[in-house]
Parts: structure tokens; sequence; C-alpha cells
């Protein structure tokens, strides 16, 4: 039958440490997959191309941890971050809003909701904070409003008039701006991008402590693909002064005005969605807490009742809408897709710590205060309803 040959090394010691790491990997739980759906809208009245469905439908199906490309132990995140997009273009209508979310919500089961909107009257990207009830007048692209699809319904179900996201502003906000600044060098729209060479000579992201850095030959993020995930143009250089124009199209805000029109109201419809949800499980389990919270405007988004540990009252206010501007050039979808997806970090990784708008924090978040924010970070530009 022939020489066999030398008796093949156990797959440990031929592979040495490569090896030891993929059995540790199995060794190790499975991460919790933590589910964010995400919208985008479709075209209306004169903007024929809408920005915030090219970001959303640019985003990547699953998203590593929140500064996870800095650490040198990436393994130990107890999570990963999974993208729903729903896979077309929501169209620009109150009925449509009311129809869809509440059965995507129902379809996908997400802890998290994102939907991405338009204010074209803004430069900067700004994650909305509240939404109202009432007063959608504005007409959609099917000549409607949003009284009798929405208002009406909403009064029904005893919804308050305003309802907030459930997340604490000031800490999303600066992992936000600590996560754009990162991803701005990383990617080289602020200059080379710095990498970390190790002993072997093997390339690290940005915030390796071990190893010399050296500057990469990377430029604006010009070489991204709507769609695809890829280095950015190797060959392109930035000056100083298109740096600093990079970082001032990537400003981050937070916002109180929605616009009273689609964005905001389908940020209210799927704020209700989980506030129906969180009461009525509270209801059926015995709270005697609702006519109380219901009157309770000032605190209509958060938690309902500290003591209801169920998953509804757990998702309640986990809910986000990013306004984005309205450039529509390759690098601007380019840089959108970036600061999208360091939002979706942002909030999954308070939210994962503890942080809560209510300042009752659990984890290593510790909540009370952390909700401050300056004036400087909330946009005052012009919302949809002033420009029409």
């Amino acid at each position: 039958m022939g020489d066999a040959g030398p008796q093949t090394p156990p797959p440990v010691l031929a592979q040495g440490h490569s090896a030891l790491n993929t059995l540790e990997a199995q060794d190790a739980p499975p991460l919790r997959e933590i589910k964010v759906l995400v919208t985008g809208f479709g075209p209306f009245k004169s903007f024929l191309v809408n920005p915030s469905w090219l970001i959303a439908s640019a985003l990547p199906d699953e998203l590593c941890p929140p500064n996870s490309f800095s650490s040198s132990h990436p393994s130990k995140a107890t999570y990963k971050i999974r993208l729903i997009l729903h896979p077309s273009a929501i169209r620009v209508s109150y009925s449509t809003v009311s129809e869809i979310v509440p059965e995507l919500i129902r379809l996908h089961d997400p802890d998290y909701i994102l939907h991405i909107g338009m204010a074209g009257g803004r430069d900067c990207y700004s994650l909305e904070t509240r939404a109202h009830r009432d007063g959608y007048r504005i007409k959609d692209v099917d000549n409607g409003d949003g009284y009798l699809c929405g208002e009406c319904r909403w009064k029904k179900e005893g919804v308050p008039d305003v309802l907030y996201t459930g997340w604490d502003e000031g800490d999303v906000l600066r992992r936000w701006e600590r996560g754009v600044e990162e991803s701005l060098r990383r990617k080289g729209f602020l200059g080379p991008a710095m990498t970390t060479v190790s002993n072997g000579g093997t390339g690290e992201k940005e915030g390796e402590e071990d190893g010399p850095k050296q500057a990469t030959g990377t430029g604006t993020g010009t070489g991204f693909v709507w769609g695809r995930h890829v280095d950015p143009n190797a060959n392109a250089s930035v000056t100083e002064r298109r740096a600093e124009e990079n970082r001032k199209k990537a400003a981050v805000k937070l916002s109180r005005d929605a616009g009273r029109f689609l964005c905001e109201y389908a940020l209210y419809e799927s704020l209700s969605r989980r506030w129906v949800e969180a009461h009525k499980v509270a209801e059926e389990g015995g709270q005697g807490l609702l006519k109380e919270q219901r009157q309770d405007s000032n605190r209509s988004g958060l938690r309902p009742w500290p003591q209801t540990t169920s998953l509804a009252s757990e998702r309640l206010g986990k809910v986000a809408f990013l306004h984005v501007p309205g450039w529509t050039g390759v690098e601007d979808i380019n840089r959108g897709v970036m600061i999208a997806e360091e939002a979706v970090r942002a909030l999954v990784g308070s939210w994962e710590d503890g942080f809560r708008r209510d300042g009752n924090a659990r984890g290593s978040g510790s909540g009370s205060g952390s909700g401050m924010v300056g004036k400087v970070g909330f946009t005052e530009q012009n919302s949809e309803a002033q420009r029409r």
C-alpha cells in the first residue's frame, strides 16, 4: 500500500496559537444576538432621491459591539448586533407607515427600532428624542394627513400626547461623537489613517497598544460602493482644509423637533406600539399604576414602572429616529453609513451598559445625571414642518 509517511502532528501543535484560539472560540458561549430593525424612506415632493434609503440599504447585516475595533480582546464581547433592513423604501404616506411599522415589529420582534429619514434643512446628523401624537397636517405623497390613521387611533388607545425615547441622551451623544471621530480617522476622512504594525508585521486597527504606528495611504473614503464595504481610496489625500470640512459634515447632534411630518409620525408610531405593548402586559399582570402613568405626560416615554421586568417593559423607549442631511453624493452616503453605524453602536452600547433616560441605571451605567445635555448638543436648525 506504500509508505504512509510521518505521522501528522496534532492540530494544536501544527497550527500553534491559531488552533488554540479556535478551540477557545469553540468553548466560548454563543454571542447573544441583539436585533435592530432599520427602515428608510422613499422619494417625496421635490426630493426624487432620498438619502435615508441610500444609507439604510448600504448598512451591513451585522455590526461588531461598540469600540470592539480598538479592543485587543474582541472575543470578550457578549453580544452581536444584527441589523434587519426592511427591503424597500417606505412610501412617504401616513397610512403606509401605520400599516407597515406594526407589521414589521410583529414579524421581526426587534430589540431596537431605528428609522432613518431626511431633513433637508439640516447640515448635521441628528437623533430625535421625542415625538408628538397630534398635529400631522402636512400632506403626504397621497395628499393625506395623519389625523384618521394616527391621531384618532392613538387617542382611543390612551397614548400620551408626547412620547420620549428611553435611552440616555447625554451618554448616547457622547458615545456617538466619540465613535464618529474614531471612524473618521480610521477610514481616512481626516487624513492618512493610522494603523499599528505588530512584531509579526500584521497591520491591526487603530487603538492597539502594542507595536509602532504608521500611516497608510487612505484618503476620503471615495472608494465606497453603495451596498458594499470596501477600503477607502488608497491613492487619495486629504488636506487640512478638507479634513475640517469632513469633520463638519459629520457633525452629530440631538433634536427635540422631528418636524410633524412622516419622520416624527414614524417615530411616534414605533414608540406608541412599544408603549401599548408594555401597558397591556402591565395591566394583565395586575399592575395598578396605568391611570397614574397616563396622566404623567412628562414621563410618557420612559419605562412605565421600574418593578416590571417583562420583555415588553424592557423594550419600551428602545426606538430612535436618525435624521440625515439631503446630500446624495457617493462620499456623502459613505459618510452617512458610517455615522448610522456609530449611532446604532452608541444606542445599543449605552443601553447594554445600563444607562436610561430616567436615571434608573443598571449594570455599569451610573445613570444619575448622565442624561444632561447642554444646548450645544441639540440642533436648532429648521424642522420639516418649518421648511414647508
